[in-house]
Formats: C-alpha cells, sequence, structure tokens
C-alpha cells in the first residue's frame, strides 16, 4: 500500500490539526492516529531519557507534558472530524469512551443531543430498571470500545452533510499560497 503525502495532504492536514470542524476521511483519521501515537511514544521515551539529566531534564519533561496533551486534544479534534464524516455528532466520541454513560446521561438530562435520548430510552427498556442499569454500567466500557471501533472503520458519506462538502471529491488544495502576479515586462524607453 502506498501512502502518499502530497501537499494538499501533508500541508492541511497539519493546518487542521487543531480543528473540530469539517470532516477527515478514515485515511486522513488513521494517519493522523498513527502520527500522534509515534509523537506521544517519543515524547514519552524522551522524557524517561532526559528526565534523569539534573536542571535540564525536569525542563525538558514539562515541556514533553504539555505537548503530550496537545496531541491528546489533536487526537480527539480529528476523531471528532472522522465522526462528522459519517454523518455522527462529535458527541459520540463522548459517548462512546469506556466511561461514556455519565456524558449520555449528562446530554440527556441538559436536553442536549438527540442520540443521547435515544440511548437512555433503550437502557431504560431493557429490563427492570435496576437490572438494565447495572447491565449497562458492567458492559459498556468494552461494548463500546468495539463499537467505536466500527464505527471509525465504516466508510463515510460519499455526499455532502451538515458537517461539511464530501472529502472524497478531488478538490483544489487550500494550503497553496495564492499565486503571485506575474512581473510585468519593462516599458521601453522613449528616446
Amino acid at each position: 500500500m502506498e501512502i502518499k503525502l502530497d501537499k494538499q495532504n501533508g500541508c492541511c492536514l497539519l493546518k487542521r490539526l487543531f480543528s473540530f470542524a469539517g470532516r477527515a476521511t478514515r485515511k486522513e483519521f488513521w494517519l493522523t492516529y498513527l502520527g500522534i501515537a509515534v509523537a506521544q511514544v517519543v515524547i514519552l521515551v524522551l522524557c524517561a531519557i532526559l528526565g534523569r539529566i539534573p536542571l535540564v531534564g525536569p525542563l525538558f519533561c514539562c515541556v514533553g507534558v504539555v505537548a503530550f496533551l496537545a496531541l491528546i486534544v489533536a487526537d480527539v479534534a480529528v476523531m471528532f472530524r472522522r465522526l462528522h464524516d459519517l454523518g455522527l455528532s462529535g458527541f459520540w466520541t463522548c459517548y462512546l469512551s469506556p466511561m461514556g454513560l455519565p456524558f449520555i446521561y449528562c446530554a440527556y438530562i441538559m436536553d442536549a443531543d438527540e442520540s443521547a435520548k435515544a440511548v437512555i430510552e433503550r437502557i431504560k427498556n431493557l429490563a427492570s430498571p435496576w437490572l438494565s442499569w447495572i447491565l449497562s454500567i458492567l458492559f459498556w466500557p468494552t461494548a463500546s470500545s468495539f463499537g467505536m471501533l466500527l464505527i471509525l472503520l465504516s466508510p463515510g458519506q460519499r455526499e455532502d452533510n451538515r458537517y461539511g462538502a464530501n472529502p472524497y471529491v478531488e478538490q483544489p488544495a487550500q494550503c497553496e499560497a495564492p499565486a503571485e502576479p506575474a512581473p510585468e515586462a519593462p516599458a521601453p524607453e522613449a528616446k
């Protein structure tokens, strides 16, 4: 499999790293996810190695922690964009995290998202109220992690949706600098 990072993919990928708006294809999501994971491992290894050096080590580790946290934000941003490509709200990132049940319940209470209402109503209708909540709490982490993986592997919508234009259609690169006007030819000197 050939991975080609042309000007549109490479440049725009870096510009959109912390953007929660728009859509991300499967390729963009997995390449970004892989790049972030590698960067996080490098930061952890460097902190472990350089952290033992007096004076410089603690300073480097503080910078490493800030960079690590920034990469977590970038990771969540690309996951939001991937869910947007599937036509889903970014709230699904919270819902399908292993500890997502409290997020769903809060969204249900605040009337923030229609999908939260549907999940809570299904939990209520499973069996007796106590049994359904106990089963939900016990099995949520495994089921939600597996569900999120399946969702992220799904192909995106091939048409425009409420989150943006179709990223699968060849579009001109948005990262290119505007074309400079051609230099004018010098005017002939009058005699």
